[in-house]
């Protein structure tokens, strides 16, 4: 359990500092540091800081799957699962701005391997929204010239919440996330439910 959790310390410590900083800019000692620990201490827990950064990165997307999958679990309707979709992105984008801009930003500091793990994570999410948006098409609900970029607006349109959403500011992250629902159904060309 103390392992565990020495562990978590270490992962938000590696974060918070690969967030301000980058992973270049950031040493072993600088984490250990953060910890209240020796380096030396630090690779008891951990083996290198590359491996510090592949948890991170694959945690994180997985995380970000896990939520869409259950946003949108048991929904049939496209335009209601994209706006669930949306909901969950924008949400996931506010809270967790700090791991998004570690995964956007230091993908390529990953090893081949992690790298090519990370990005297969990122087309799984791009692939679950064009099946959303494709069954919109289908259903003539939809109305889009090109899939796949009308899919890649959607997502960056909400990736920029964790650019500069305040949690302080005028709207919490769920009434935002609402904003986008609806933004996301007019860039598709759905109909929008009256408010």
């Amino acid at each position: 359990m103390a392992n565990t959790r020495r562990r978590d310390q270490i992962a938000q410590a590696a974060m918070k500092l690969f967030a301000e900083r980058g992973y270049h800019g950031t040493g072993m000692e600088d984490i250990a540091r953060e910890c209240g620990m020796r380096a030396s201490s630090l690779y008891n827990h951990v083996d290198s800081k590359q491996r510090v950064l592949a948890e991170l990165c694959i945690h994180w997307m997985g995380r970000l799957l896990e939520v869409h999958d259950a946003a949108v679990e048991g929904i049939d309707d496209p335009a209601e699962a994209l706006a669930a979709a949306m909901r969950s992105h924008v949400v996931f984008h506010a809270h967790n701005a700090r791991a998004v801009k570690v995964v956007n930003n230091e993908i390529n500091s990953l090893e081949k391997a992690d790298r090519d793990t990370v990005t297969g994570l990122r087309r799984d999410y791009v692939v679950r929204w064009q099946k959303i948006v494709a069954a919109g098409i289908e259903r003539g609900e939809f109305h889009v010239e090109d899939l796949k970029i009308a899919v890649y607006a959607l997502i960056d349109m909400g990736i920029g919440v964790a650019l500069w959403f305040d949690p302080a500011g005028r709207y919490p992250a769920e009434d935002l996330a609402e904003f986008y629902a609806t933004a996301a159904l007019r860039q598709v060309g759905a109909a929008v439910p009256a408010a």
